[in-house]
């Protein structure tokens, strides 16, 4: 019929000329945008429209849509985004033949992360009151976001945010009670995110010379208590105690303290909360809070010296401990039948075998070097 009115009619597109492929459009995180309109025209972004759709927000096509399109030049003119997103500029692709075509919009917006809150080995800390504002942390500007940090269905120790490109300074206005308010920290977002703003934060340090009362807030078997006393010269006691007259003894020496740790509440055959350290000594002293999680570990052997709360994760029955010291040397350890049970309790140097289960937390006292090793 087209050979009879004298016109020429184009064969159809055989499937193997045509390319296929997807559009997807994304903000600037990389998160798919749904609800975006977006024509492709033929050629330069003058030509004639070939295409034409909105992203849908089914699991199957959020924020994208195939394509099939014969070979060629194409621009992908956007009509109009959902907020708070801005219109992008046109995107020109050159469309293939076969499969694989793949072609991405990006469109203006903010950046989606989230604010992290660690200690030095990487856990995430609950708790933490972060300010965003605008500009460097030399000169900030306005507050643009404010959360508190906590556990989610992801991690824990965060929050999530989203900010325009541009620098930002967060600073820290409230911390758990145990850890110390970290210096501010300026960050500069830009495309693409995701963002990610990690806050670190030592443990609270406390120094100070003679006797003393810290208020704390910790529960038996929660926190470990460092002290040092280098130049004392009389009695070192330090002792916690709590509102229900509950109380653990952890250091009662005489003469330096360099360095010791100890795990309060460890001997508690009842779960005791904790209100105050309790120091008494006539020397400068530094006492420093430490979760759990900071415990120093081992396999199946461990060494040190001074007091110490240490944990042995490979599984054993027996340990062997050595112990070069003049004065009290006393072990504590978890035990999975006693709860914890006292397997040493001697003065002076010591060498022997005991039954011992495995993995372990282990309380030392010493003025000595010591050794401990499973099996």
């Amino acid at each position: 019929m087209g050979l009879l009115l004298g016109l020429t009619v184009a064969a159809p597109a055989q499937a193997a000329s045509i390319g296929t492929g997807a559009v997807s459009i994304k903000g600037q995180s990389s998160e798919l945008v749904p609800g975006t309109t977006v024509e492709i025209r033929q050629g330069d972004c003058s030509g004639a429209p070939v295409w034409r759709t909105t992203t849908g927000s089914t699991p199957s096509a959020y924020g994208a849509f195939g394509i099939g399109l014969t070979p060629g030049a194409y621009c992908i003119v956007t009509l109009s985004v959902p907020a708070p997103y801005g219109m992008p500029a046109n995107t020109t692709f050159q469309m293939g033949s076969g499969t694989g075509n793949w072609v991405t919009v990006w469109l203006p917006g903010p950046l989606s992360g989230a604010v992290v809150a660690k200690n030095s080995l990487g856990y995430g800390i609950n708790g933490v009151t972060a300010f965003i504002r605008q500009g460097s942390c030399a000169s900030p500007g306005q507050g643009v976001w404010q959360n508190v940090t906590a556990t989610n269905q992801w991690s824990s120790g965060g929050f999530g945010i989203s900010l325009l490109p541009g620098t930002y300074c967060t600073s820290v206005t409230d911390v758990p009670w145990d850890y110390s308010t970290p210096q501010p920290v300026e960050t500069v977002v830009s495309a693409p995110g995701p963002i990610w703003i990690t806050i670190w934060l030592d443990s609270r340090t406390v120094q100070g010379q003679g006797d003393s009362v810290i208020s704390i807030a910790a529960y038996s078997f929660q926190k470990i208590v460092e002290f040092t006393c280098p130049d004392c010269t009389s009695n070192v006691i330090v002792e916690a105690l709590g509102p229900d007259r509950a109380s653990d003894l952890l250091i009662n020496r005489t003469g330096s303290y360099p360095s010791g740790r100890m795990l309060v509440g460890f001997l508690d055959l009842t779960y005791s909360s904790y209100s105050q350290i309790s120091v008494h000594a006539n020397g400068h002293w530094t006492l420093r809070i430490l979760d759990l999680d900071m415990i120093r570990q081992g396999g199946s052997s461990i060494s040190g010296t001074g007091d110490d709360v240490v944990y042995l994760d490979t599984p054993g029955v027996v340990a062997t401990f050595s112990n070069h010291g003049t004065s009290n040397f006393i072990v504590w350890a978890t035990d999975p039948t006693y709860g914890v049970d006292n397997k040493i309790n001697v003065i002076g140097n010591y060498w022997g075998t005991v039954a011992m289960t495995s993995p372990a937390i282990i309380q030392i006292t010493s003025d000595g070097a010591w050794s401990i090793k499973t099996w």
